[in-house]
């Protein structure tokens, strides 16, 4: 009998891991750390697309700032990209404690599920930290 196939950012159900984090032999108690960006969910994926960083960062904290969901922009060794929905532990937005690290390589530790096609990282803000560029 063959064994079942560690979970993937892209397995289905409410709890779902990294590929790195399964390789590394995480448990459904485990909070991966992911590395990425914090854009808007409005601009960054229409207007402003491929705009990054710097150059996205006046539009992202007027568009975080005003209300539109912020979302984690982690790249893939292989260049595709996947966008994380963020909220505090208990599902609230985090919009406001998050402004001074938008645009900006960020690594946050949290729990990712999935809802759909949607997926979430659940995190205090308190313990998003800048990452080295």
């Amino acid at each position: 009998m063959m064994a079942p196939s560690p979970p993937s950012i892209l397995s289905s159900g409410p709890t779902i891991f990294t590929a790195k984090a399964a390789r590394n032999g995480c448990s459904a108690t485990t909070k991966p750390t992911l590395t990425g960006e914090i854009v808007d969910s409005k601009c960054f994926l229409g207007v402003m697309n491929p705009g990054a960083l710097t150059t996205h960062r006046a539009c992202a904290i007027r568009c975080i700032s005003g209300g539109i969901p912020s979302v984690l922009l982690v790249r893939r060794t292989n260049g595709l990209a996947l966008y994380f929905l963020l909220l505090s532990r208990d599902g609230k937005p985090v919009n406001k404690q998050l402004l001074n690290l938008v645009a900006e390589p960020v690594e946050i530790t949290g729990e990712v599920e999935r809802q759909g096609e949607l997926l979430i990282l659940r995190a205090d803000p308190a313990t998003y930290r800048r990452a080295a560029r």
